[in-house]
Parts: structure tokens; C-alpha cells; sequence
């Protein structure tokens, strides 16, 4: 039993070091290049998202599903499979930043809507009910 205590305490602290290093590899992010993230949307499905800096600014937001093509060759810096809220705090960040331009505001309120997850849903239903 003590046994079992111990091993089901090892995988929980183990799962939370990687949520949050996940988190905050997405937190960090502004090196310049391409990034990308996948999150598990429905029924397995994967959503891909793809983002760009250039200069340390936000250049380009593109999002796929599992049968559609990165949007480019150039080397890709992947921070694997997160959790829908992650990608949405992430996405969240980005629609709410008043610097970053309309274009790329706009593209993060789409990849945050594919992000999935009762979060999502329930922001985009507050700024529904404001209008």
C-alpha cells in the first residue's frame, strides 16, 4: 500500500512539473522563428498551431488539423502536447494585447476557439454578450 502511495505521488508531482513546464514554455516564447503547439480537441483529434516572431514581435499565427501541411520548411522549434486551457490562457494573452496588430488578434480569437474547452467558450461568450 505504502508502495503505491508513493508511486501514484511521483506521477502527480511529475505531471505537474510538466503542465508547468509547458506553460511556461509557452509564457517564454518570443525567440524569433517558428513555434508550434498541438492540442487534443475532440475524439483524438489534434489541433496544430503554428506561430511566428520576427524581431521579438508576433508575426503570424497559423492553425492546421492533423491532415493539413506546417506552413513552412523552415525548422520549427515544437513545444509538444498541451492542455486546452494552457493554449487558451496563451491565445487569450494575445487577444487581449492591446500592441499586437488587429490581423494577428484576430487570427489568436480563432486559434482560441480551436483551442477547445469550456474556457474558451465561456470568454467567447462574454465578449458576445458586451455587443
Amino acid at each position: 500500500m505504502r508502495c503505491a502511495k508513493t508511486v501514484m505521488f511521483v506521477l502527480l508531482v511529475a505531471t505537474l512539473a510538466w503542465s508547468e513546464a509547458s506553460a511556461a514554455g509557452l509564457e517564454a516564447m518570443s525567440t524569433d522563428g517558428w513555434h508550434s503547439w498541438s492540442v487534443e480537441v475532440a475524439d483524438g483529434q489534434q489541433a496544430q498551431f503554428y506561430i511566428r516572431f520576427e524581431d521579438g514581435r508576433l508575426t503570424r499565427i497559423h492553425s492546421t488539423n492533423c491532415s493539413c501541411q506546417q506552413p513552412t520548411r523552415e525548422a520549427i522549434e515544437d513545444h509538444g502536447a498541451i492542455t486546452a486551457s494552457e493554449s487558451f490562457a496563451w491565445f487569450r494573452a494575445v487577444v487581449e494585447d492591446t500592441t499586437v496588430d488587429k490581423r494577428i488578434r484576430d487570427a489568436a480569437l480563432f486559434g482560441l476557439v480551436q483551442s477547445g474547452g469550456e474556457d474558451a467558450f465561456e470568454y467567447i461568450d462574454r465578449i458576445l454578450s458586451r455587443r
